[in-house]
């Protein structure tokens, strides 16, 4: 059966969103990405989802399940009276740090970043390609009793004219098999 809800004259999806993200991002250097090569597939939507995405090297990051959230708002220019761009940020946890992790999160501190990630409904997005997506703040927490935590979190965001563009399956696809081929040589 179809669903008719409607929230002023806009079509909504039935049932709840999940929130949160997959987990794993996927990171490239924004120096590394070709930004003039970027196809994206012609829709009748106010805008485009990329189509394809290279990059010299991507870098893969893995968390746990409900361990990253990603919020997009719009920022209100008070002298002009309208909304004038959207902030979005991706707020990262991760457990345990080590050596690797370490250098990991030095890299995103350092560089000026392009971020491919799944949200919990499995829509793709990309960060980084208006402007790049730099570090917001990163915090080590530790303690010495067993139950206390041991979480690496980093605040990632970038602004943008629009909404997030989203990227289509085969941009992920492509990530995952240059990746994969990499791993190989």
């Amino acid at each position: 059966m179809a669903c008719t809800q409607t929230l002023s004259n806009i079509a909504r999806p039935c049932g709840n969103g999940k929130g949160g993200l997959q987990t794993t991002i996927f990171v490239a250097l924004r120096s590394e990405v070709d930004l003039a090569g970027i196809e994206y597939v012609e829709t009748a939507e106010p805008y485009n989802t990329i189509k394809t995405l290279e990059a010299t090297n991507w870098y893969k990051f893995e968390f746990g399940k409900n361990a990253a959230d990603f919020t997009s708002e719009a920022q209100y220019d008070g002298t002009t009276g309208e909304f004038s761009y959207f902030k979005n940020t991706l707020n990262l946890s991760f457990r345990k740090m080590d050596a690797s992790l370490r250098l990991s999160i030095n890299s995103l501190l350092a560089d000026e970043c392009v971020v491919v990630f799944q949200d919990g409904n499995g829509v793709n997005y990309v960060l980084g390609l208006e402007e790049a997506v730099t570090s917001e703040s990163c915090s080590h927490t530790t303690g010495t009793a067993k139950t206390d935590s041991n979480v690496v979190s980093i605040a990632l965001s970038d602004t943008t004219s629009t909404l997030p563009l989203h990227a289509s399956e085969a941009v992920i696809t492509a990530i995952k098999t240059a990746m994969e081929s990499e791993e190989g040589e």
